[in-house]
């Protein structure tokens, strides 16, 4: 007996309906009522062999699986929604060292912060966490290439409209809000990249001439690097740009794209000189010099570098004082709100920060671990990555271990236009975790193009 054949039985119809019933995640009743089926075919099968009818081994068969309402309620507590309330308990916690930062930050530079605006921002980030953790992640997958075009887009936006800061073309202007379209790209590149590499592995073919290789080989290299790095070096936003570049390497390495890579790694160097040559000549100088007047510093050379670790030093183990002014320590409002934080408040807050920052991307990095659908796991572990470069730059440039870059800021704690993306990207990936047992089969299934 077929299992299609056997589900038209009013009984084995009946059995499932009930089951079904009592599961409250429908997207996986399709996949219970084959594994029903599964198990009762085989059970009547068994029966037949051993002399029964047809309808006798039927009726024995839904008798031995038991009643339909407890398995029911058994199945639902398999594949309800999983929470992650570490992650959730940590985010709150981050929230509220950054309401501690801007209350800090606003005293010290004398009520000249808006707290207002970034409050407003933060809040409508909140939203969006909500909103995207109860959303189905896979009809995102569908959305990966106008993700990317979008993505693409936003970066090209300011050189449109023509607003520049400090000779970066990085911001755009929304009514009476400004946003960083570099610092939000490398959020909305890595979510299209992980969807696109994800369909590319299920419908390119394993075989294949070489011609078609190579032609595939050279559009992924066009589309994965080459056409966003050229928009990062030319806003020019170097910090972002190395934000994206190892948020992709981390995808293109687990999907095992290792040619792709190293392709890659090669159209980068050309890239550089294409732009050094036409766009820039004085990119690559500016490069070493930042680099080496790093390696080799002086207090001309490495004026914020030098001042940051005087900051943390003067900190001591309980601070100066909250809210304390300081003239000595530039950038306080972004790249060096941790050094302020450590002046401010002490080394103990300071590794409380820290530690807090690393419990929060362990707990990710193992939620993006335990998924078994593909394209969730490449979504969450590169949505950490790039957060989490974000965070060890940031702490390590504070304390003179990294160069000071452009773009790296501590996220959630440090509120801003991004904190609004930064809660987005923790949403979705909470949103993931919580279908992990909600959905199965997924890698098999035909992607809609």
């Amino acid at each position: 007996m077929s299992g299609g054949g056997m589900e038209q039985h009013p009984a084995v119809q009946a059995f499932l309906a009930r089951i079904c019933a009592q599961v409250r995640a429908k997207n996986v009743h399709e996949d219970i009522r084959l594994e029903m089926l599964d198990h009762l075919e085989a059970i009547v099968c068994e029966k037949m062999d051993g002399g029964m009818e047809e309808h006798e081994a039927i009726e024995a068969a839904i008798g031995q699986m038991g009643d339909p309402d407890t398995v029911g309620r058994q199945l639902d507590a398999t594949h309800k929604p999983k929470p992650e309330w570490s992650v959730i308990a940590l985010v709150a916690g981050m929230l509220g060292i950054g309401a501690v930062t801007l209350l800090s930050l606003y005293y010290a530079m004398d009520g000249q912060l808006n707290i207002e605006r970034k409050m407003l921002f933060v809040l409508a980030g909140i939203g969006v966490m909500g909103g995207l953790y109860f959303v189905n992640y896979r009809r995102l997958l569908n959305y990966s290439n106008f993700l990317y075009i979008g993505a693409l887009a936003i970066l090209a936006a300011p050189h449109w409209q023509g607003m520049s800061v400090n000779g970066a073309k990085q911001w755009i202007s929304v009514g009476a809000f400004s946003f960083n379209v570099c610092a939000i790209a490398p959020y909305l590149l890595i979510a299209a990249v992980a969807g696109m590499l994800h369909r590319d592995t299920l419908k390119r073919p394993v075989a294949g001439n070489d011609i078609e290789r190579l032609k595939n080989l050279v559009k992924d290299i066009a589309v994965y690097m080459v056409l966003p790095v050229g928009f990062f070096i030319v806003a020019p936003a170097l910090g972002n740009l190395m934000t994206y570049l190892i948020g992709v390497t981390v995808l293109l390495l687990m999907k095992g794209r290792w040619r792709l890579f190293l392709a890659a790694c090669c159209s980068m160097g050309a890239l550089v000189l294409i732009i050094q040559s036409f766009y820039n000549q004085d990119l690559l100088t500016r490069l070493w010099e930042r680099y080496s007047e790093f390696l080799h510093r002086s207090e001309k050379t490495s004026y914020h570098t030098l001042r940051s670790m005087e900051a943390i030093h003067d900190g001591g183990l309980w601070g100066q004082g909250f809210g304390i002014a300081t003239k000595r320590l530039p950038l306080i409002t972004s790249e060096m709100t941790y050094s302020y934080l450590v002046y401010s408040l002490g080394w103990v807050f300071g590794i409380v920060v820290a530690l807090l920052s690393l419990l929060f991307l362990v707990r990710i990095a193992m939620m993006g671990m335990r998924l078994q659908d593909g394209y969730a796991k490449g979504l969450v572990i590169g949505l950490t990555t790039v957060l989490g470069l974000q965070y060890a730059w940031s702490l390590l440039m504070s304390i003179g271990i990294m160069p000071i870059l452009g773009g790296m800021q501590m996220p959630i704690m440090n509120w801003s236009s991004v904190t609004l993306i930064e809660l987005g990207a923790v949403g979705l990936m909470l949103g993931v975790y919580r279908r992990k047992d909600m959905l199965r089969r997924m890698d098999t299934q035909p992607v809609r193009t």
